[in-house]
C-alpha cells in the first residue's frame, strides 16, 4: 500500500493538492496510526449525520475493513453497495413479520392504519447523487486496488529490490493521478448538480458542501493512515 500512497501523493500537480498531500504526510508523523484510525471514524460519523438528516436508502459509510476489502478485490462495487443499503434491522424486521404471521394464522393483521409521512422533495434528490456518490467511492477504491496489485507484483518480480521502488513509483504516476483526478472531479460534478437541483426547488443546499468537505478530509487522513504504518 505504501506504493499506492507514495505515488498519490507524488502525482499532485495543483497546488491546492499539493498542501492537502503535504497536510497528509505532516499528520502521519503528528498522530500514531490508531488516532488517525479514530479520526478517520470520526470523519465518517459526520458524513453518516449528514445522511441521516435525509430520507435515503443509504444508511451508512462504508467501514474501514468494508473499504479494505474493495481495494483488495475481496468485495465488489456492487456487493459494497449492497451493504451500506441494506437497514441493520431488516432481517430482524422479517423475522417478526414472520413471526407475527404464524401467530395470526398466516396473515400479518395491522391494529391502525398506516399514516404516510409528507414526503420532502430534496429526498428524492440528496438519495439519487448519494447513491453515486458512494458509487464512485466504491469503483474508485477497486481501481486503486488494482493498480497497488499491479505495483506490488512488479516489486515482487524485481526480486523486492528497493531500489527499484523509484522506478515503479514514477511508471505508475500517470494512472494513479489520473485516477484521483477523475474521481475528485466526478465527485465534484456530482455536488454541483445536486447543489443546483437542490436550489431550484428552494430546499437547502449545504448537505452538497458538507459531503464534499467530508470526501476531501476523509481522503487527506487515509493517505496519513497509510504513511503512518511505514
Amino acid at each position: 500500500m505504501i506504493l499506492l500512497v507514495i505515488a498519490v501523493i507524488a502525482a499532485a500537480g495543483l497546488c491546492y493538492w499539493q498542501k492537502e498531500n503535504l497536510k497528509a504526510v505532516i499528520d502521519s508523523r503528528t498522530y500514531t496510526t490508531d488516532e488517525l484510525t479514530d479520526k478517520i471514524a470520526e470523519s465518517k460519523h459526520e458524513a453518516e449525520q449528514v445522511i441521516a438528516e435525509y430520507d435515503t436508502p443509504i444508511m451508512r459509510d462504508f467501514t474501514l475493513e468494508e473499504e479494505d476489502k474493495i481495494r483488495k478485490g475481496e468485495l465488489t462495487p456492487e456487493e459494497a453497495m449492497q451493504l451500506i443499503m441494506t437497514p441493520e434491522t431488516e432481517a430482524a424486521s422479517e423475522t417478526g413479520k414472520s413471526e407475527k404471521s404464524e401467530s395470526t394464522g398466516g396473515s400479518v393483521q395491522s391494529s391502525a392504519p398506516s399514516q404516510a409521512k409528507p414526503e420532502n422533495p430534496a429526498n428524492s434528490i440528496v438519495a439519487n447523487y448519494l447513491q453515486q456518490v458512494y458509487g464512485l467511492k466504491a469503483y474508485y477504491l477497486g481501481e486503486l486496488g488494482r493498480v497497488e496489485s499491479e505495483m506490488r507484483s512488479v516489486y515482487v518480480n524485481s526480486g523486492r529490490d528497493k531500489s527499484a521502488i523509484p522506478g515503479i513509483i514514477q511508471s505508475y504516476l500517470p494512472e494513479v493521478g489520473s485516477l484521483e483526478s477523475e474521481c475528485d472531479s466526478q465527485i465534484s460534478s456530482l455536488l454541483n448538480s445536486m447543489r443546483s437541483e437542490l436550489s431550484a426547488i428552494g430546499a437547502d443546499t449545504s448537505v452538497a458542501d458538507k459531503i464534499y468537505n467530508a470526501y476531501l478530509n476523509e481522503k487527506s487522513l487515509k493517505k496519513s493512515y497509510y504513511l503512518s504504518m511505514y
